[in-house]
């Protein structure tokens, strides 16, 4: 990467005593949680192994619409790339995987305090995608469901490899420290939007989260990040679980014209804080999942959004 910033990436051993947490489930070194608030990302190598996750991959292969439930996230040029998301959590892969400790525990390391679960989705890169997912912040459309403060974050898993050829993830790391970047009303917003965000790249740099099955990047709601065009005959698949601490659950009356989240769908109930049960790190390698992703229930995308809208596009599968 370019820029100031040096990117401590890290695997955490799975049988090593000295990184365990009293609970069985994996635990952060200070060095880590420093590297996250400096830079706003954390990647750690492994965090799930190529055979818990193997279930999964081998479903997404067999049935690529997840369902039937993949539509298209527009980009600027009015393109969409595979996409779905759901806020329950059932008692399949995608259900389980949000709830497992070594999720819940390093994501409460990094807030610093308890979390529940916000929403998770599929973001898909197929060889044939010719979408890209544009810069922006999180943290920009979940202000205005009500939420005070940043004290979120996303972990993003490599369900399949992810490089920069594919079209992984990339980040520019010490950009949370911008705090949230406002976008403009009027013709010249997205202008002075993407000028603000081209001079923090050119500052901080860009960092590519290339990364191997398994691996995962936690990331603070304020960085920076997007990823480009696949541009190869594999495909690029990540689950991206989002979570919210219990002290900033939104409160009501302060909502705002959420523009770039309305198209998902998801309703006040399902972001108003509802207790996680967390499940043991165990689960997947012992096959206590009933399918792979057939019994989480995935949210049915806005189609009627109006052109100042992000919109759902439906995809030929």
């Amino acid at each position: 990467m370019d820029g100031q910033y040096k990117l401590l990436i890290m695997a955490i051993p799975a049988q090593s005593s000295a990184m365990q947490s009293p609970s069985g489930s994996r635990a952060l070194s200070a060095q880590q949680i420093e590297a996250y608030h400096r830079d706003g990302l954390l990647i750690i190598r492994q965090l799930f192994s190529a055979d818990e996750l193997e279930p999964l991959r081998q479903a997404y292969r067999q049935d690529p619409t997840i369902n039937g439930h993949v539509y298209g996230m527009e980009d600027n040029n009015g393109r969409g790339h595979p996409f779905c998301t759901w806020t329950d959590l059932g008692d399949d892969i995608v259900g389980m995987i949000p709830r497992m400790a070594r999720m819940i525990g390093i994501t409460e390391a990094l807030l610093g305090e308890p979390c529940y679960h916000w929403h998770s989705k599929f973001s898909v890169k197929t060889s044939s995608c010719k979408a890209r997912v544009d810069w922006h912040q999180d943290f920009g459309s979940w202000y205005d469901d009500g939420v005070l403060f940043p004290h979120m974050l996303t972990v993003g898993i490599a369900v399949e490899s992810a490089n920069k050829a594919n079209g992984c993830v990339q980040f520019v790391p010490g950009s949370q420290q911008m705090g949230r970047i406002d976008h403009p009303a009027g013709a010249n917003g997205p202008k002075a939007f993407a000028a603000r965000v081209e001079r923090a790249r050119r500052q901080l740099g860009v960092v590519h989260a290339e990364m191997d099955v398994g691996d995962a990047v936690f990331f603070h709601c304020n960085t920076l990040h997007g990823s480009g065009l696949n541009e190869t005959d594999t495909q690029r698949v990540m689950i991206f679980s989002s979570y919210n601490a219990v002290s900033n659950a939104p409160f009501a009356g302060i909502r705002g014209d959420n523009k770039e989240g309305a198209y998902m769908g998801i309703n006040d109930q399902e972001r108003a804080y509802r207790p996680i049960v967390k499940l043991a790190d165990d689960v997947l390698s012992n096959r206590s999942f009933r399918s792979a992703f057939s019994h989480s229930a995935f949210t049915e995308p806005n189609w009627n959004l109006s052109g100042d809208y992000c919109r759902a596009i439906k995809l030929n599968q």
